[in-house]
């Protein structure tokens, strides 16, 4: 190979590497763009302790993903945990908003403080059982969750639409885990 096409790659190899890192430096970091850092959760589903799909992944809200920057990025800011579940009737629980449309506000369904339980190294578990009481009739349909840092209002932390929605009677318990993980 001629000597002077080696240096010219060379020289052309070295300039894209410079062109590329002075890019590099004026490029906004994206949530694409930093690594190390990763969060995610899961939804279980249970009609009378009998699963109505699998477990799936869910979509992180704005509210959410500020919520854990707060937390993780201003401790002494404090806050209150992610640990109330809501369920509802609604096509957009995984749509970006900051409340549940058609959240289940009676038959003892409304919005309840789920138990925290610790499952391993930045994972953690949020789990409550609604137990379907005061209703005529029944016919309830449920088929969205949504997991919120308040008892009302507050920041909509994740939602999900159930892939199987369920239709609950008086005396139907339904049970709800929400996995959560930071790695």
């Amino acid at each position: 190979m001629n000597k002077n096409y080696i240096i010219e790659a060379i020289l052309v190899a070295v300039a894209v590497v410079a062109i590329y890192s002075i890019v590099q430096v004026n490029v906004p970091l994206t949530s694409a763009a930093v690594s190390g850092v990763d969060i995610g959760s899961s939804v279980c589903i249970y009609l009378n302790n009998q699963p109505i799909g699998p477990c799936t992944h869910n979509a992180m809200m704005t509210d959410g993903l500020n919520f854990v920057k707060t937390l993780i990025g201003n401790w002494s800011g404090g806050g209150n945990p992610v640990k109330w579940i809501a369920l509802g009737n609604t096509s957009s629980a995984e749509t970006d908003q900051t409340t549940l449309p058609g959240e289940a506000t009676s038959c003892a369904l409304s919005r309840a403080e789920g138990a925290y339980a610790s499952v391993g190294n930045g994972n953690w578990s949020i789990s409550k059982q609604f137990t379907v009481a005061g209703c005529s009739g029944g016919n309830i349909v449920i088929n969205t969750t949504a997991l919120f840092n308040a008892t009302s209002s507050g920041a909509m932390f994740a939602g999900k639409n159930f892939s199987n929605p369920v239709t609950l009677m008086n005396g139907d318990q339904l049970n709800i885990t929400w996995f959560i993980w930071v790695t």
